[in-house]
């Protein structure tokens, strides 16, 4: 009588463990990260897709986002009908669930008692290839979709923030911020949103992180059981491969709105997050505008100029933007921060920074980032940003990196990226009680203004 052939037991194929982390990938391509924690009896979990709005066409921004909301509505095994509505049977687990949209990426994560680790994975299992939405779940969405833009709309910071971004990049899709146009958002249908779904959606193009009280075993055997079946992309995932051109000549930019306040931002073009000049920049922006010792604070906020300063700087994918954000004390002209700004950092690339500055710099660094990953719900959450960036690594060794970094390096920087080429400026000033200019022939080259329609951590 002949044997039975033995079913091939499926394997999680281990790619390396570094930084107490082990990288799997299963055969149809999803990147698994596993890291143990036994200090509490949780788990958190995070599926990362690496979409965002950085991979939207014109005419389909806001895909990601609109999407991010739909991707709670109803699954094939997650449903109203059985009872297990998806973020109601999560809620009801004891989990902590949320999702966000960024410029390259969109995940979605819980933290959770461990015992209920399998329903996390079966749910993000099930919600990566069948979700369910509608018409009728786009249309019930789309108010909660329109708040949010309208509350960008009326945060001052933001709308300059996004003009600033608009007029800093001219042809890559950074310009356009994560919630889209608005006449793309109007424009959603459930058939557009369901042909973004099949493009980008596939474990191929996804990276699973588990970290806390679970075994690797008892892992190997839940992702195989609830991911291992999903198949591949058909067709292989589209790439974005626009690339800004290097900006030639300085940008301005000015938005006259009763907003309560008047802000002023200078912003220049910084390389992707992976590139070795990356982490100098930080250090770099650090020591300009990062907390009460920094250059821009005793310039401005000490002397009673500004009341807020402010720096980001973004990790992303592509090369990206550095900004220095200003608001204006009351009566003091946002042209005039500008200036100012502009002559601080033009007197650092001149004569260099000292290397007490940069010590102070690198502590504040490493201590921000310590607190990003005290727990983790924050360290998976961190990673994600990495996993987004092109190595979930740069989580941690961002840290080695910052600590070896010397004022060489920081003045090396800031002589390559500080330049008024490469320079824009935003102001947005208030209309209910514009403030009085130090300069009555003040006068702003402002490009044609992007009324564009419409989450950082390491």
């Amino acid at each position: 009588m002949a044997r039975t052939p033995r079913r091939k037991t499926q394997k999680m194929p281990k790619i390396r463990t570094i930084f107490g982390v082990t990288e799997y990938r299963l055969s149809n391509g999803l990147r698994v990260l596993y890291k143990p924690e036994r200090s509490a009896p949780v788990v958190a979990v995070c599926v990362t897709f690496h979409v965002g709005s950085r991979n939207e066409a014109p005419g389909h921004t806001g895909s990601t986002h609109i999407l991010e909301h739909l991707l709670f509505k109803d699954s094939k095994l997650f449903n109203q009908k059985n009872g297990k509505a998806i973020t109601g049977h999560l809620e009801w687990m004891g989990a902590l669930v949320n999702a966000t949209t960024w410029l390259d990426r969109t995940n979605y994560f819980e933290l959770l008692p461990k015992e209920r680790l399998e329903d996390a994975l079966a749910l993000e299992a099930d919600r990566m290839r069948n979700s369910l939405f509608n018409d009728a779940d786009l249309a019930s969405e789309m108010t909660v979709v329109r708040n949010e833009y309208e509350r960008g709309r009326n945060n001052p910071y933001e709308l300059l923030d996004e003009e600033v971004t608009a007029t800093a990049f001219s042809v890559h899709p950074y310009r356009i911020p994560t919630i889209g146009t608005k006449e793309d958002i109007e424009a959603s249908t459930a058939a557009k949103l369901r042909e973004f779904y099949d493009t980008f959606y596939w474990p191929n193009n996804a990276t699973l992180s588990v970290f806390g009280d679970v075994s690797r075993a008892e892992l190997e055997r839940l992702v195989i059981k609830h991911f291992a079946k999903i198949p591949t992309s058909p067709s292989p995932i589209p790439t974005m491969d626009i690339v800004e051109p290097v900006q030639k000549t300085p940008r301005s930019c000015e938005i006259k709105k009763a907003a309560g306040v008047s802000i002023a931002i200078l912003a220049y073009k910084t390389p992707q997050a992976l590139h070795p000049d990356f982490a100098p920049i930080y250090v770099l922006a650090t020591i300009l505008a990062g907390g009460f010792s920094s250059r821009l604070q005793k310039k401005l906020v000490d002397r009673g100029l500004a009341s807020d300063l402010s720096h980001m700087t973004l990790p992303t994918f592509d090369p990206g933007i550095l900004t220095f954000t200003a608001t204006s004390a009351e009566h003091v002209a946002p042209d005039k921060l500008v200036r100012l700004m502009r002559k601080e950092i033009s007197d650092l690339v001149e004569k260099g920074v000292d290397a007490a500055e940069v010590d102070r710099a690198r502590e504040r660094i490493l201590s921000s980032m310590a607190e990003e990953r005290d727990g983790i719900f924050n360290e998976i959450r961190t990673v994600s940003e990495s996993i987004a960036a092109g190595d979930w690594t740069l989580a941690y060794a961002f840290e080695r990196t910052v600590k070896k970094i010397t004022r060489t390096d920081v003045n090396r920087v800031a002589k390559k990226y500080l330049v008024r080429q490469g320079e824009t400026t935003g102001i947005l000033l208030d209309t209910v009680e514009s403030p009085i200019s130090d300069t009555a022939t003040a006068t702003y080259a402002t490009q044609p203004t992007h009324y564009i329609d419409d989450d950082f951590e390491f």
